[in-house]
Protein backbone atom coordinates (compact mmCIF):
# COMPACT_ATOMS: atom_id res chain seq x y z
CA UNK A 1 0.00 0.00 0.00
CA UNK A 2 2.80 2.40 0.89
CA UNK A 3 4.58 1.87 -2.42
CA UNK A 4 1.36 2.41 -4.34
CA UNK A 5 0.57 5.66 -2.56
CA UNK A 6 4.19 6.75 -2.73
CA UNK A 7 4.14 6.36 -6.50
CA UNK A 8 0.94 8.38 -6.72
CA UNK A 9 2.43 11.11 -4.56
CA UNK A 10 5.65 11.25 -6.58
CA UNK A 11 3.62 11.63 -9.77
CA UNK A 12 1.10 14.21 -8.61
CA UNK A 13 1.98 15.70 -5.23
CA UNK A 14 3.79 18.98 -4.80
CA UNK A 15 6.58 18.71 -2.22
CA UNK A 16 8.27 22.09 -2.32
CA UNK A 17 7.21 25.67 -1.83
CA UNK A 18 8.75 26.67 -5.15
CA UNK A 19 6.57 24.24 -7.06
CA UNK A 20 3.57 25.25 -4.96
CA UNK A 21 3.77 28.74 -6.37
CA UNK A 22 3.21 27.49 -9.91
CA UNK A 23 0.26 25.35 -8.86
CA UNK A 24 -1.48 28.12 -6.91
CA UNK A 25 -0.83 30.53 -9.79
CA UNK A 26 -3.05 28.51 -12.13
CA UNK A 27 -5.80 31.09 -11.46
CA UNK A 28 -5.87 34.41 -9.64
CA UNK A 29 -7.98 35.19 -6.60
CA UNK A 30 -10.08 37.51 -8.75
CA UNK A 31 -10.79 34.67 -11.17
CA UNK A 32 -11.75 32.38 -8.28
CA UNK A 33 -14.07 35.06 -6.87
CA UNK A 34 -15.67 35.52 -10.28
CA UNK A 35 -16.82 31.90 -10.24
CA UNK A 36 -18.77 32.58 -7.02
CA UNK A 37 -20.85 35.47 -8.32
CA UNK A 38 -24.64 35.19 -8.17
CA UNK A 39 -26.37 36.71 -11.21
CA UNK A 40 -29.92 35.50 -10.52
CA UNK A 41 -32.54 36.82 -8.10
CA UNK A 42 -31.82 34.47 -5.21
CA UNK A 43 -29.57 34.00 -2.18
CA UNK A 44 -27.37 31.24 -0.78
CA UNK A 45 -27.03 30.57 2.93
CA UNK A 46 -23.84 29.55 4.69
CA UNK A 47 -23.93 28.02 8.16
CA UNK A 48 -20.46 27.98 9.67
CA UNK A 49 -18.62 27.58 12.96
CA UNK A 50 -17.79 30.34 15.41
CA UNK A 51 -14.24 31.71 15.46
CA UNK A 52 -13.38 29.88 18.71
CA UNK A 53 -13.98 26.51 17.06
CA UNK A 54 -12.59 27.23 13.59
CA UNK A 55 -11.52 30.71 12.57
CA UNK A 56 -10.74 29.50 9.04
CA UNK A 57 -14.31 28.24 8.53
CA UNK A 58 -15.73 31.52 9.78
CA UNK A 59 -13.29 33.67 7.82
CA UNK A 60 -13.94 31.69 4.64
CA UNK A 61 -17.68 32.29 4.97
CA UNK A 62 -17.18 36.01 5.59
CA UNK A 63 -14.78 36.25 2.65
CA UNK A 64 -17.38 34.69 0.35
CA UNK A 65 -20.03 37.09 1.63
CA UNK A 66 -17.70 40.03 1.04
CA UNK A 67 -16.82 38.86 -2.49
CA UNK A 68 -20.42 38.14 -3.52
CA UNK A 69 -22.38 40.69 -1.48
CA UNK A 70 -24.34 40.72 1.77
CA UNK A 71 -27.59 40.93 -0.20
CA UNK A 72 -26.80 37.59 -1.87
CA UNK A 73 -25.19 35.60 0.97
CA UNK A 74 -26.63 35.04 4.44
CA UNK A 75 -24.17 33.74 7.06
CA UNK A 76 -25.22 32.14 10.34
CA UNK A 77 -23.19 30.17 12.90
CA UNK A 78 -23.44 26.92 14.81
CA UNK A 79 -23.33 27.20 18.61
CA UNK A 80 -19.83 26.91 20.06
CA UNK A 81 -20.71 23.67 21.88
CA UNK A 82 -22.50 22.20 18.90
CA UNK A 83 -22.03 18.60 20.08
CA UNK A 84 -24.39 19.18 23.03
CA UNK A 85 -26.56 21.92 21.53
CA UNK A 86 -27.92 20.23 18.42
CA UNK A 87 -31.42 21.66 18.89
CA UNK A 88 -29.92 25.14 18.57
CA UNK A 89 -28.15 24.06 15.37
CA UNK A 90 -31.42 22.75 13.94
CA UNK A 91 -33.27 25.93 14.88
CA UNK A 92 -30.64 28.11 13.22
CA UNK A 93 -30.65 26.01 10.05
CA UNK A 94 -34.45 26.19 9.86
CA UNK A 95 -34.31 29.96 10.17
CA UNK A 96 -32.06 30.04 7.10
CA UNK A 97 -34.42 27.77 5.19
CA UNK A 98 -37.42 29.93 6.14
CA UNK A 99 -36.16 32.66 3.80
CA UNK A 100 -37.87 31.89 0.46
CA UNK A 101 -35.07 33.63 -1.46
CA UNK A 102 -32.48 31.11 -0.25
CA UNK A 103 -32.12 28.35 -2.85
CA UNK A 104 -29.09 26.54 -1.40
CA UNK A 105 -27.34 26.17 1.94
CA UNK A 106 -23.67 25.29 2.42
CA UNK A 107 -22.85 23.90 5.87
CA UNK A 108 -19.20 24.72 6.47
CA UNK A 109 -18.53 22.51 8.22
CA UNK A 110 -21.16 19.80 8.63
CA UNK A 111 -20.69 19.29 12.38
CA UNK A 112 -22.61 16.76 14.45
CA UNK A 113 -26.34 17.33 14.06
CA UNK A 114 -26.14 18.78 10.54
CA UNK A 115 -27.82 15.72 9.03
CA UNK A 116 -30.73 16.13 11.47
CA UNK A 117 -30.98 19.80 10.52
CA UNK A 118 -31.06 18.87 6.83
CA UNK A 119 -33.79 16.31 7.50
CA UNK A 120 -35.92 19.04 9.10
CA UNK A 121 -35.23 21.41 6.21
CA UNK A 122 -36.32 18.74 3.72
CA UNK A 123 -39.70 18.63 5.44
CA UNK A 124 -40.41 22.30 4.72
CA UNK A 125 -38.14 23.12 1.75
CA UNK A 126 -37.40 20.05 -0.42
CA UNK A 127 -36.35 22.43 -3.21
CA UNK A 128 -33.24 23.72 -1.39
CA UNK A 129 -29.83 22.31 -2.39
CA UNK A 130 -28.04 21.11 0.76
CA UNK A 131 -24.25 20.79 0.79
CA UNK A 132 -22.15 19.82 3.82
CA UNK A 133 -18.38 20.19 3.97
CA UNK A 134 -16.24 18.10 6.34
CA UNK A 135 -19.26 16.12 7.52
CA UNK A 136 -19.25 14.56 11.00
CA UNK A 137 -22.48 12.56 11.02
CA UNK A 138 -22.75 8.97 9.80
CA UNK A 139 -22.21 8.71 6.04
CA UNK A 140 -25.44 6.81 5.43
CA UNK A 141 -27.48 9.46 7.26
CA UNK A 142 -25.68 12.26 5.41
CA UNK A 143 -26.31 10.60 2.04
CA UNK A 144 -30.00 10.29 2.78
CA UNK A 145 -30.54 13.87 3.94
CA UNK A 146 -28.00 15.94 1.98
CA UNK A 147 -27.49 16.48 -1.74
CA UNK A 148 -23.68 16.53 -1.43
CA UNK A 149 -21.45 15.76 1.54
CA UNK A 150 -17.68 15.58 1.51
CA UNK A 151 -14.59 15.48 3.61
CA UNK A 152 -10.85 15.26 3.36
CA UNK A 153 -9.86 11.74 2.42
CA UNK A 154 -9.13 11.09 6.07
CA UNK A 155 -7.96 7.45 5.73
CA UNK A 156 -5.63 8.40 2.86
CA UNK A 157 -4.24 11.21 5.01
CA UNK A 158 -2.86 8.53 7.32
CA UNK A 159 -0.69 7.26 4.47
CA UNK A 160 0.27 10.78 3.40
CA UNK A 161 1.28 11.75 6.95
CA UNK A 162 3.48 8.73 7.69
CA UNK A 163 5.04 8.64 4.21
CA UNK A 164 5.94 12.33 4.10
CA UNK A 165 7.09 12.66 7.71
CA UNK A 166 9.20 9.50 7.67
CA UNK A 167 10.89 10.84 4.53
CA UNK A 168 11.54 14.06 6.44
CA UNK A 169 13.21 12.16 9.30
CA UNK A 170 10.49 11.33 11.84
CA UNK A 171 10.49 7.90 13.47
CA UNK A 172 7.92 8.41 16.24
CA UNK A 173 4.37 9.67 15.75
CA UNK A 174 2.29 11.19 18.56
CA UNK A 175 -1.44 11.09 17.78
CA UNK A 176 -3.60 13.51 19.81
CA UNK A 177 -7.34 12.86 19.90
CA UNK A 178 -10.31 12.12 22.18
CA UNK A 179 -13.25 9.66 22.17
CA UNK A 180 -15.72 11.87 20.26
CA UNK A 181 -13.39 12.15 17.28
CA UNK A 182 -12.29 8.52 17.38
CA UNK A 183 -15.96 7.48 17.20
CA UNK A 184 -16.03 8.96 13.67
CA UNK A 185 -15.15 5.98 11.46
CA UNK A 186 -12.86 7.75 8.95
CA UNK A 187 -10.78 9.13 11.85
CA UNK A 188 -10.52 5.65 13.34
CA UNK A 189 -9.57 4.30 9.90
CA UNK A 190 -6.83 6.93 9.51
CA UNK A 191 -5.38 6.04 12.92
CA UNK A 192 -5.35 2.34 12.01
CA UNK A 193 -3.56 3.06 8.72
CA UNK A 194 -0.97 5.09 10.61
CA UNK A 195 -0.53 2.25 13.09
CA UNK A 196 -0.13 -0.29 10.29
CA UNK A 197 2.41 1.80 8.37
CA UNK A 198 4.39 2.55 11.53
CA UNK A 199 4.49 -1.14 12.45
CA UNK A 200 5.45 -2.09 8.90
CA UNK A 201 8.38 0.34 8.86
CA UNK A 202 9.62 0.03 12.43
CA UNK A 203 8.27 3.38 13.65
CA UNK A 204 6.48 4.00 16.92
CA UNK A 205 2.97 5.47 17.22
CA UNK A 206 1.96 6.96 20.56
CA UNK A 207 -1.75 7.56 21.21
CA UNK A 208 -2.39 10.42 23.62
CA UNK A 209 -5.85 11.54 24.76
CA UNK A 210 -6.43 15.28 25.17
CA UNK A 211 -9.47 17.03 26.66
CA UNK A 212 -12.31 17.49 24.15
CA UNK A 213 -12.59 21.23 23.31
CA UNK A 214 -16.40 20.96 23.39
CA UNK A 215 -16.28 19.57 26.96
CA UNK A 216 -16.21 21.60 30.18
CA UNK A 217 -12.44 22.03 29.75
CA UNK A 218 -13.13 23.99 26.58
CA UNK A 219 -10.64 25.06 23.93
CA UNK A 220 -8.26 26.54 26.52
CA UNK A 221 -8.09 23.26 28.45
CA UNK A 222 -7.24 21.35 25.29
CA UNK A 223 -4.57 23.82 24.27
CA UNK A 224 -2.96 23.95 27.69
CA UNK A 225 -2.71 20.15 27.80
CA UNK A 226 -1.05 19.99 24.38
CA UNK A 227 1.33 22.87 25.10
CA UNK A 228 2.58 21.07 28.21
CA UNK A 229 2.61 17.61 26.66
CA UNK A 230 4.69 18.18 23.50
CA UNK A 231 7.95 18.80 25.47
CA UNK A 232 7.20 15.72 27.62
CA UNK A 233 6.80 13.54 24.54
CA UNK A 234 10.03 14.86 22.97
CA UNK A 235 11.91 14.32 26.21
CA UNK A 236 10.75 10.71 26.24
CA UNK A 237 10.97 9.84 22.52
CA UNK A 238 13.50 12.30 21.13
CA UNK A 239 13.44 15.03 18.50
CA UNK A 240 12.68 12.55 15.71
CA UNK A 241 9.06 12.73 16.88
CA UNK A 242 6.19 14.03 14.73
CA UNK A 243 2.91 15.35 16.12
CA UNK A 244 -0.62 15.13 14.74
CA UNK A 245 -3.87 16.25 16.36
CA UNK A 246 -7.39 15.49 15.15
CA UNK A 247 -8.80 18.87 16.27
CA UNK A 248 -8.22 22.40 14.97
CA UNK A 249 -7.80 23.84 18.48
CA UNK A 250 -4.79 21.56 19.07
CA UNK A 251 -2.76 22.89 16.15
CA UNK A 252 -1.31 26.16 17.47
CA UNK A 253 0.10 24.64 20.68
CA UNK A 254 1.45 21.67 18.71
CA UNK A 255 3.31 23.98 16.32
CA UNK A 256 4.62 26.09 19.21
CA UNK A 257 5.87 22.97 20.95
CA UNK A 258 7.45 21.57 17.80
CA UNK A 259 9.28 24.83 17.13
CA UNK A 260 10.66 24.96 20.66
CA UNK A 261 11.75 21.30 20.71
CA UNK A 262 12.98 21.07 17.07
CA UNK A 263 10.75 18.05 16.45
CA UNK A 264 8.30 17.50 13.53
CA UNK A 265 4.80 18.70 12.64
CA UNK A 266 2.65 16.78 10.18
CA UNK A 267 -0.11 19.24 9.28
CA UNK A 268 -3.40 20.41 10.73
CA UNK A 269 -6.34 18.03 11.00
CA UNK A 270 -7.88 20.37 8.41
CA UNK A 271 -4.65 20.98 6.45
CA UNK A 272 -4.12 24.69 5.87
CA UNK A 273 -1.44 27.35 6.26
CA UNK A 274 -4.09 29.45 8.04
CA UNK A 275 -4.57 26.91 10.86
CA UNK A 276 -2.16 27.13 13.79
CA UNK A 277 0.76 28.62 11.90
CA UNK A 278 -0.03 32.39 12.16
CA UNK A 279 -0.53 32.35 15.94
CA UNK A 280 2.28 29.92 16.72
CA UNK A 281 4.83 31.66 14.52
CA UNK A 282 3.75 35.22 15.33
CA UNK A 283 2.79 36.05 11.75
CA UNK A 284 0.92 39.34 11.48
CA UNK A 285 -1.32 39.40 8.43
CA UNK A 286 -2.31 42.73 6.86
CA UNK A 287 -6.01 43.13 6.05
CA UNK A 288 -5.34 42.98 2.31
CA UNK A 289 -3.51 39.63 2.73
CA UNK A 290 -6.00 38.00 5.10
CA UNK A 291 -7.01 35.25 2.66
CA UNK A 292 -3.88 35.27 0.48
CA UNK A 293 -2.52 31.72 0.40
CA UNK A 294 0.73 32.65 -1.36
CA UNK A 295 1.45 35.37 1.20
CA UNK A 296 0.87 33.00 4.11
CA UNK A 297 2.96 30.20 2.61
CA UNK A 298 5.87 32.57 2.05
CA UNK A 299 5.55 34.01 5.58
CA UNK A 300 5.61 30.51 7.11
CA UNK A 301 8.60 29.52 4.98
CA UNK A 302 10.48 32.61 6.19
CA UNK A 303 9.76 31.87 9.88
CA UNK A 304 10.66 28.19 9.51
CA UNK A 305 13.91 29.04 7.73
CA UNK A 306 14.85 31.57 10.42
CA UNK A 307 14.39 28.87 13.05
CA UNK A 308 16.46 26.32 11.13
CA UNK A 309 13.41 24.07 10.86
CA UNK A 310 13.23 23.51 7.10
CA UNK A 311 11.96 20.03 6.31
CA UNK A 312 10.22 19.69 9.68
CA UNK A 313 6.74 20.94 8.74
CA UNK A 314 4.15 20.83 6.02
CA UNK A 315 0.59 21.46 4.88
CA UNK A 316 -1.65 21.06 1.82
CA UNK A 317 -1.28 23.13 -1.34
CA UNK A 318 -4.74 24.64 -0.71
CA UNK A 319 -6.26 25.51 2.69
CA UNK A 320 -8.78 22.73 3.28
CA UNK A 321 -11.72 24.48 4.92
CA UNK A 322 -11.42 27.60 2.75
CA UNK A 323 -11.28 25.37 -0.33
CA UNK A 324 -14.22 23.28 0.84
CA UNK A 325 -16.42 26.31 1.54
CA UNK A 326 -15.63 28.02 -1.75
CA UNK A 327 -15.95 24.91 -3.92
CA UNK A 328 -19.28 24.00 -2.31
CA UNK A 329 -20.51 27.55 -2.81
CA UNK A 330 -19.43 27.54 -6.47
CA UNK A 331 -21.28 24.27 -7.06
CA UNK A 332 -24.38 25.74 -5.40
CA UNK A 333 -24.23 28.86 -7.60
CA UNK A 334 -23.84 26.87 -10.80
CA UNK A 335 -26.68 24.53 -9.82
CA UNK A 336 -28.99 27.43 -8.94
CA UNK A 337 -28.22 29.10 -12.28
CA UNK A 338 -28.72 25.93 -14.32
CA UNK A 339 -25.08 25.47 -15.29
CA UNK A 340 -25.02 22.16 -13.42
CA UNK A 341 -28.09 20.00 -13.98
CA UNK A 342 -27.58 17.43 -11.23
CA UNK A 343 -27.92 17.84 -7.51
CA UNK A 344 -24.72 15.79 -7.29
CA UNK A 345 -22.13 15.06 -9.96
CA UNK A 346 -18.59 13.94 -9.18
CA UNK A 347 -16.95 15.43 -12.28
CA UNK A 348 -18.64 18.81 -11.87
CA UNK A 349 -17.78 18.80 -8.17
CA UNK A 350 -14.12 18.00 -8.94
CA UNK A 351 -14.05 20.86 -11.46
CA UNK A 352 -15.34 23.30 -8.82
CA UNK A 353 -12.71 22.02 -6.38
CA UNK A 354 -9.90 22.53 -8.88
CA UNK A 355 -11.24 25.95 -9.88
CA UNK A 356 -10.98 27.11 -6.28
CA UNK A 357 -7.74 25.24 -5.48
CA UNK A 358 -5.99 26.58 -8.56
CA UNK A 359 -4.50 23.15 -9.20
CA UNK A 360 -4.96 19.40 -9.06
CA UNK A 361 -7.29 17.86 -6.47
CA UNK A 362 -7.98 14.15 -6.12
CA UNK A 363 -11.71 13.39 -5.64
CA UNK A 364 -13.21 9.95 -5.06
CA UNK A 365 -16.61 8.65 -4.02
CA UNK A 366 -16.85 7.81 -0.33
CA UNK A 367 -16.96 4.12 0.50
CA UNK A 368 -17.86 3.33 4.09
CA UNK A 369 -18.95 0.02 5.62
CA UNK A 370 -18.94 -1.60 2.20
CA UNK A 371 -21.28 1.03 0.72
CA UNK A 372 -20.24 3.54 -1.94
CA UNK A 373 -22.09 6.85 -1.83
CA UNK A 374 -22.67 8.56 -5.18
CA UNK A 375 -23.26 11.92 -3.51
CA UNK A 376 -20.39 11.62 -1.03
CA UNK A 377 -16.81 12.60 -1.87
CA UNK A 378 -13.35 12.18 -0.34
CA UNK A 379 -10.87 14.92 -1.27
CA UNK A 380 -7.10 15.10 -0.92
CA UNK A 381 -4.69 17.84 -2.05
CA UNK A 382 -0.99 17.95 -2.73
CA UNK A 383 1.48 17.95 0.16
CA UNK A 384 3.80 20.93 0.61
CA UNK A 385 6.96 20.89 2.75
CA UNK A 386 8.36 24.02 4.34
Amino acid sequence: MKNKIKAFMCATMVISLAVFGSVAGASTQAEKDEKLQITGDYKIGIMTQVVAQSDENYNAAMAIQKAVGEDKVTVMTFPEKFATEQETSISTALSLASDPDIKAIVFSQGVQGTAAACQKIREIRPDILLIATAYQDDAAVCSENMDIFYHANIPEMGTQIVTELSDMGAKNFVHYSFPRHLAFQPVADRLQIMKDLCAENGYQLIETTTPDPTSDAGVSGTQQFVLEDVPREVEQYGTETAFFGTNTAQQEPIISGVMSTKSYYTYASDPSPFVGYPGALGIEVPDDKLYDVDYMMEAIEEKVTEAGMNGHMGTWSAPQMTLFARAGFQYAVEWCEGKIADRYNLEEFKRCMEDQAGGAVDVQNITSGGTTYDNGYFVICEYVRF
